[in-house]
């Protein structure tokens, strides 16, 4: 019930004129503050009515953050205002675990236009039990009506009234209509952007979601141990402190109450959660690995995905959860408007295969539709998302060659499922990606994360007696680069980049000055180089980047100085090089779940198979020859917990150990050091970050440098043959959240 302000209500020895405001005890003034008079307005406004505190919070405190200990404090100082003593509840009453009620008999003392009619009140009085009963004492209305009720003539003038302004209306109407719906649908069609989170790089925004009314944003960052709650329309922010956790939670939704969110613990696959956004407190709903969570429309029931991809449902407070839909690699989750069906973002397949579809289903998993096919709707880190409209439109993000996305929609009926009409661009920037877009319940605000991530070189000097790594950038930032080999001299290193636009060409650049010059570029795109200990560069070319199955994919070799280019290998493979005279090259694929390794001729490609290891789990090999070629070093991204295997080349023998440092969960990628006994690797530990360690042959690690989960990871690591150095790739992102408005 909104608060009226042209009231003046009067209780006991009490006057409260609402358009003063001001509260007077027998003509005699009472000082209340501004926050303590609202919330007394209100309560007299509603006598005889239980309050809960969400209501009372949502109506007098409605675009400012406070907890029910404000709300305790403005019903503390109204007690003492009306001079009630301890244990006297003659006005205001305390109901534990409900709420508040105002018992005293209210009387309005003057209409919204300041006109007195005395008559008119509302009386509200408790009795034995606590019940409260209301009645209407507007003797004077009543009897009007009544009187007009009986009166022919009455009900004849009342008709004629009627009729006549129901004629005035509809011809306003018709007047007004025409000029109302343009200036609506050319409104509509004014796209306002605004950016609400300006986040440095280095302590990005980590999860978002909208209020189902639209005014408040929820959000965590990386290196915060609070919740954000933004008002959109004031700017006011206001941090929350999340309860102890092992790992972060992330924000997942919010609950139509406004006043509770759906989290999700331990990074971006935990336990599941909900959390009331006053006493900060959560409470666990499902215990296991959840990647994604969504609340119903209506409050009632949480939809979520688990880590295999599975999708579950269950009550709003965790009850019979259950799975609807099997583990079949699916994406993203949304509610349709209706709450009555699902939109799934489904992935099936692997690179240029994949098969990315937005379909639909019932709350059983049943009367699927496919509302969109497209596999530009999967990017270089996944799929970005979905939201469904109250108008039927989904929201989607689709994918560019150069790796930007644009938001797009679609209107798919809610109650079939069934898309109609045209796909339509929404919104999009330049190198940026539009990611995890929600919306308020009436679709007329929507929220997404404007995502952008930098690959950078950074260059460490490899100090003696193992002190800590200060790492320089290489060179000035602006382009996608990506560290892959250093020149046999350990003066230059070997890098890819898209520096000459979208297209992956091969570079060269001095240690010392930072100047690049291009080794391989054309219509194509080439990466993933190494040199040889005779200077031969080896390097893949295909149409598509990074895509195992493009039938384009090749392993080339050319002369460092430049010269020919020879097709070695039709394919995609993994391959290394050792760096001393004389040292040769391994040559890797995968076929199944099992890792062929092979020797291989810069000149002539393929030789003699060396060994096959059954249940390697990763996307593509993970290798590094040892500098004089007798090792070869493997780590199986695809594997929990994280091992090293080492294949002696001379007599085959494996020998695997694992690696248990800091809750370790994947190594990304290894390389030998110069010296040949020690293993560098990079790997990823939890939410809380990632590192950069030595290993030597006994297994002992020891750490390098360790890198905030908010500062970016290393995509990787490469020692220089003589020792001196280490070149790294590291990747950072930015996120910001905007608002987006008449879409």
């Amino acid at each position: 019930m909104p608060m009226r302000q042209g009231q003046i209500f009067e209780f006991g020895d009490f006057q409260l004129d609402v358009p003063a405001r001001t509260l007077r005890r027998q003509g005699t003034a009472v000082k209340l503050n501004a926050r303590a008079f609202d919330v007394l307005s209100y309560l007299a406004q509603n006598p005889g009515k239980v309050l809960t505190r969400d209501e009372l919070l949502k109506n007098v405190w409605a675009d400012a953050f406070v907890d029910e200990h404000s709300l305790a404090q403005c019903i503390s100082v109204l007690r003492r205002a009306l001079e009630e003593k301890p244990g006297d509840n003659s006005h205001i009453v305390t109901l534990p675990g409900r709420g508040y009620q105002f018992v005293s008999e209210v009387r309005v003392a003057a209409a919204d236009n300041g006109n007195t009619s005395p008559d008119e009140a509302v009386a509200g009085r408790t009795v034995a039990g606590g019940l409260v009963f209301q009645k209407e004492t507007v003797e004077t209305r009543i009897i009007t009506r009544r009187e007009e009720e009986r009166s022919p003539i009455s009900r004849g003038r009342l008709l004629v009234i009627a009729l006549a302004a129901a004629l005035g209306v509809a011809a306003i109407a018709a007047v007004a209509y025409r000029p109302w719906v343009q200036r609506r649908q050319s409104a509509k069609h004014e796209l306002t952007e605004r950016q609400l989170t300006a986040n440095p790089a280095e302590n990005s925004v980590a999860s978002w979601a909208l209020s189902r009314d639209g005014k408040f944003v929820a959000y965590t960052d990386f290196l915060s141990p609070n919740l954000y709650l933004l008002a959109i329309d004031t700017g006011e922010l206001r941090q929350v402190p999340l309860p102890a956790a092992k790992n972060a939670y992330v924000v997942a939704d919010w609950f139509p109450d406004g006043s509770h969110l759906l989290l999700l613990g331990g990074g971006f696959a935990g336990d599941v959660w909900k959390m009331s956004i006053w006493e900060s407190s959560v409470r666990k709903l499902w215990g296991g690995n959840a990647n994604e969570g969504h609340v119903s429309p209506d409050g009632s029931q949480i939809a979520f995905m688990d880590q295999e991809g599975g999708i579950w449902l269950m009550g709003a407070d965790g009850e019979g959860p259950r799975k609807i839909a099997a583990s079949e690699e699916y994406g993203n989750v949304a509610w349709s408007p209706t709450g009555q069906r699902l939109a799934i973002l489904r992935v099936q397949g692997y690179f240029s295969k994949w098969q990315a579809t937005i379909e639909t289903c019932d709350l059983a998993g049943g009367a699927r539709t496919v509302a969109l096919s497209n596999p530009a709707l999967l990017g270089p880190t996944g799929v970005e998302g979905i939201a469904w409209l109250p108008d039927g439109r989904i929201v989607y993000s689709i994918f560019s060659e150069e790796n930007d996305s644009v938001l797009w929609t679609t209107t798919v009926d809610p109650s079939t499922g069934r898309a109609s009409g045209s796909a339509k661009r929404l919104a999009g920037w330049k190198n940026f990606r539009a990611t995890g877009p929600t919306a308020s319940i009436d679709g007329k605000r929507l929220i997404v994360s404007r995502n952008h991530s930098q690959d950078e070189i950074y260059v460490a000097n490899l100090a003696p007696g193992g002190a800590p790594l200060a790492l320089r950038r290489f060179m000035p930032g602006g382009w996608i680069d990506e560290v892959e080999a250093w020149t046999k001299d350990s003066r230059a290193i070997v890098f890819s980049s898209t520096r000459n636009g979208a297209k992956w060409a091969i570079f060269k650049a001095e240690i010392d000055t930072g100047a690049a010059s291009t080794l391989v570029a054309g219509p194509e795109h080439y990466w993933n180089s190494r040199l040889t200990s005779e200077g031969t560069l080896l390097y893949t070319a295909s149409a598509a980047p990074y895509d195992p199955n493009d039938p384009t994919t090749r392993l080339m070799s050319t002369p460092l100085q430049g010269g020919a280019r020879t097709t070695l290998m039709m394919g995609s493979y993994g391959y290394d090089c050792g760096s001393t005279p004389f040292s040769s090259c391994v040559v890797a694929e995968i076929k199944g779940k099992q890792l062929i390794l092979s020797h291989l001729d810069p000149a002539k490609g393929r030789g003699e198979e060396i060994a096959r290891l059954d249940g390697y789990g990763g996307i593509e090999p993970r290798l590094s020859l040892s500098p004089d070629s007798t090792r070869l070093a493997i780590v199986d991204p695809g594997a929990p917990g994280g091992e090293i295997k080492i294949l002696n080349l001379a007599d085959r023998k494996l020998t695997t150990f694992p690696v248990r440092i800091r809750g370790l969960l994947t190594l990304e990628n290894i390389a030998w050091a110069a010296d040949g006994k020690h293993l560098l690797f990079a790997e990823t530990a939890s939410a809380s970050g990632y590192s950069l360690l030595s290993i030597d042959e006994k297994g002992n690690p020891r750490l390098l440098y360790e890198l905030p989960a908010a500062a970016g990871w290393f995509l990787t690591v490469v020692p220089s043959p003589d020792g001196r150095y280490l070149a790294l790739t590291k990747r950072t992102y930015a996120n910001d959240v905007m608002l987006l408005e008449n879409f």
